[in-house]
C-alpha cells in the first residue's frame, strides 16, 4: 500500500508541474499575450527563397550593336547588324519590334540570320531616304520562352547628299556590273539599246538615264544583297556610245559605264541575246551539225558501215529543219508588239488590222514576228488567231 500510495503522490506532482503533453499549445500560452502571426511578406520571402535558384539561371537576352555606320548618303542601302546573346536563343522563334525611325526605310522585317559561337547575329537593312535620319530603338522577344529583351535604343545621323555630274543615274551600289546589251534601229531617227545589269548593294528600282528620248525596264529584279534589271533605252543614232554614271559605295566614288552602240541586223531590238531561253548561238549549232553529218556520211563511204549513215541522219535532219523558211502566224487586230518576251514588257505597236507575220521563233508564251515594215518584236499566244 505504501508503494502504491508514493506512486500517486509522484504523479499528481508531475501533472501539477508540466503542461499535460494531450493539452494543445495554444492552451500552454500565458494568458494576456498573443502568439505572433508570419505576415504575408514573409510567406512571399520564403517562397522567393524556396525558388532563388531558378530566377538566377534564367537566361536574359542582350542585344548589342556590332557596327554602326558613322557616314552614310541619301539614296544608300546600308545594313545594321544586331549581337543577341546567349547563342543558344537561335534555336527558337526570335520577334523583334523596331519603332521610332526617322528618315529610313526597311527592306524587310525579317532580318539575315548569321549564327556564331558568341551570339546570334541578325542583319537589317535600309534605305537612307533624308539627311536627317535616327536608327530605330530596337526590342526582341523569344516567342517559345516570352524572354524579352531590353530596348536597344537608336542613335540619330546626320546623312550626306550627292552632288552628281549631269550623267548620273540615280543610283549607289556596292558593284554595278554591266553583262550584256544589243544595239538595234528602232526607226530612221534612233536606235534602241537594251541591256543587263547585276548590281550589289543597290536600290536598283530609282534608275534612270538623263538623256534617252523613251526609256523604261523590261524586267525588274530587285534584291538586296543582289538585284538584277533588263533595261531599254531609245537614243538618237547620232550617238555612238551611250553613257551614265553610277556611284561606287565601296570606292566612295562615281564610275562611268559606257556601252558602245553596235546596231544589229534587226529594224527593232527583240534582245534575243538577253531572253532567257532564246537559241543564242543558232548559227554554231546549225554549223557544228552540219560538221558532224559531212563526218559521218564520209565515214560511211570510208567504212562502208551503216551505222554512220544511220547516225548523220539527226544532225542532217536539225540543219535543214532549222534553214527552213519561217511559217505564219495569225495576229488579231489591236495587238500589242512587245519589244522583249517578258509579260508587263514595253509595247512599241500595235497592230492595225488582223494578218498573217512571220514567225520566226517562240519564246515561252510569245511568240518572235517580223512586220511589214521589217520591224520584229514579240507577240503573246493570247494574240494569236485561233484559226
Amino acid at each position: 500500500m505504501k508503494k502504491i500510495a508514493l506512486l500517486l503522490l509522484l504523479l499528481i506532482q508531475t501533472a501539477l508541474a508540466e503542461p499535460s503533453v494531450l493539452t494543445p499549445v495554444d492552451s500552454a500560452v500565458p494568458q494576456g499575450i498573443e502568439q505572433p502571426q508570419d505576415s504575408p511578406d514573409a510567406e512571399q520571402n520564403s517562397v522567393d527563397a524556396l525558388f532563388s535558384h531558378v530566377t538566377e539561371n534564367t537566361a536574359t537576352v542582350l542585344l548589342e550593336h556590332t557596327k554602326i555606320p558613322l557616314h552614310l548618303y541619301v539614296g544608300e542601302i546600308f545594313p545594321l547588324t544586331i549581337k543577341l546573346t546567349p547563342a543558344d536563343i537561335a534555336s527558337g522563334n526570335i520577334e523583334y519590334t523596331l519603332q521610332n525611325e526617322e528618315g529610313l526605310r526597311i527592306f524587310s522585317q525579317t532580318p539575315h540570320r548569321s549564327v556564331k559561337d558568341d551570339g546570334v547575329y541578325d542583319t537589317f537593312y535600309f534605305l537612307v531616304q533624308s539627311n536627317t535620319l535616327r536608327f530605330p530603338d530596337i526590342t526582341a522577344t523569344v516567342t517559345s520562352t516570352g524572354a524579352v529583351s531590353s530596348t536597344l535604343i537608336g542613335t540619330s545621323l546626320n546623312a550626306s547628299t550627292l552632288n552628281p555630274p549631269s550623267t548620273y543615274a540615280n543610283v549607289l551600289a556596292d558593284s554595278f556590273k554591266l553583262v550584256d546589251y544589243k544595239t538595234t534601229a528602232y526607226n530612221q531617227e534612233s536606235n534602241i539599246v537594251v541591256f543587263t545589269i547585276k548590281a550589289t548593294r543597290c536600290n536598283i528600282a530609282t534608275f534612270s538615264l538623263q538623256n534617252a528620248l523613251k526609256q523604261g525596264f523590261e524586267s525588274k529584279l530587285p534584291n538586296v544583297e543582289e538585284s538584277q534589271m533588263t533595261y531599254y533605252a531609245i537614243i538618237p543614232n547620232t550617238e555612238q556610245t551611250l553613257d551614265f554614271t553610277i556611284f561606287n559605295l565601296r570606292k566612295n566614288r562615281y564610275e562611268s559605264i559606257t556601252i558602245p552602240i553596235i546596231v544589229d541586223d534587226d529594224a527593232v531590238s527583240t534582245q534575243s541575246d538577253l531572253s532567257p531561253t532564246d537559241a543564242r548561238h543558232t548559227e554554231l549549232k546549225v554549223g557544228a551539225a552540219a560538221i558532224l553529218s559531212v563526218l559521218l556520211i564520209s565515214l560511211y563511204y570510208w567504212r562502208r558501215w551503216r551505222g554512220y549513215l544511220i547516225a548523220s541522219i539527226a544532225p542532217l535532219f536539225y540543219v535543214v529543219f532549222t534553214l527552213l523558211p519561217n511559217s505564219n502566224v495569225c495576229v488579231k487586230k489591236d495587238s500589242p508588239i512587245y519589244l522583249l518576251p517578258i509579260k508587263n514588257g514595253t509595247i512599241f505597236e500595235t497592230t492595225v488590222q488582223e494578218g498573217n507575220l512571220e514567225a520566226e521563233n517562240t519564246v515561252g508564251e510569245f511568240t518572235k514576228i517580223r512586220l511589214g515594215d521589217n520591224k520584229v518584236g514579240w507577240v503573246h499566244e493570247r494574240d494569236l488567231c485561233s484559226n
